[in-house]
């Protein structure tokens, strides 16, 4: 068996199902797989990459597709308290969940810069590129926690320097406790977050002991493309910016 034959097969066939599957508002055709031994001659090489041709071109065509413009670059950046990328990916988050949630009051976003894999480019932003920003199937989900878990979370983002954040002002040139005080939260404070960390991924072990826990079935990658579509056919561009919402001495 040409194993390098079976290997294109299975990688791209094996590609357009995850794609397919990841993906809600994509409705994967149903596939049926088949073991085919082939030799290592010319023509049967020929022959197989005409099989999965149509493959190819489906997945390139919905990976091409334009879902909006952006007006900046989006840098992914490290060892900043807050950057443009970050703020992006909160701000949508909260407000699509908001949204889709109006009953479940969301006090805060925290999400985590490790998530987010890749810079977005300034100009067309394909849905190939969101896959890249984002290439886990990590879902969103409200974590409803107590005030002496908030305070904990706080104390995560001073000794981090900072995750992506949306939904407050954190001032860390004062006190953590001074912070919590300023925020006025109640409790259940419920954050919004992604599962992963929501099982204590990037440290985050404030989280392991919720007073409740709700998943929304939106994986974030969804969120983000689902807010560039809304923008496009609003006839915005994608932006953002810094603001202060998280500060340090």
């Amino acid at each position: 068996m040409n194993k390098k034959i079976f290997h294109i097969i299975s990688f791209v066939v094996g590609i357009t199902l995850l794609i397919g599957i990841g993906c809600k508002s994509v409705q994967a055709p149903s596939y049926q797989s088949s073991l085919i031994v082939l030799d290592s001659n010319q023509h049967e090489l020929e022959n197989t990459l005409k099989m999965i041709e149509p493959y190819k071109t489906a997945l390139d065509s919905e990976m091409n597709e334009v879902l909006v413009i952006s007006a900046i670059e989006f840098p992914k950046e490290k060892g900043k308290p807050e950057t443009l990328l970050g703020n992006l990916v909160a701000d949508l988050s909260l407000k699509i969940i908001t949204e889709k949630f109006p009953e479940s009051t969301i006090d805060f976003c925290l999400l985590n810069n490790g998530g987010l894999r890749t810079s977005l480019p300034k100009g067309e932003i394909t849905r190939g590129k969101i896959f890249e920003l984002m290439p886990f199937d990590n879902e969103l989900v409200i974590v409803s926690m107590s005030s002496a878990k908030a305070k904990e979370l706080l104390q995560y983002l001073y000794n981090v320097g900072g995750q992506p954040i949306s939904g407050a002002v954190l001032d860390f040139n004062l006190s953590v406790d001074t912070v919590f005080k300023q925020l006025n939260w109640e409790e259940p404070i419920n954050i919004l977050t992604t599962d992963y960390l929501a099982t204590g991924g990037d440290k985050m072990d404030f989280f392991l002991t919720p007073i409740q826990l709700e998943n929304t079935q939106l994986k974030l990658r969804d969120a983000i493309i689902e807010y560039c579509i809304a923008e496009n056919k609003k006839g915005k561009q994608l932006t953002s910016k810094t603001d202060g919402r998280i500060r340090f001495k």
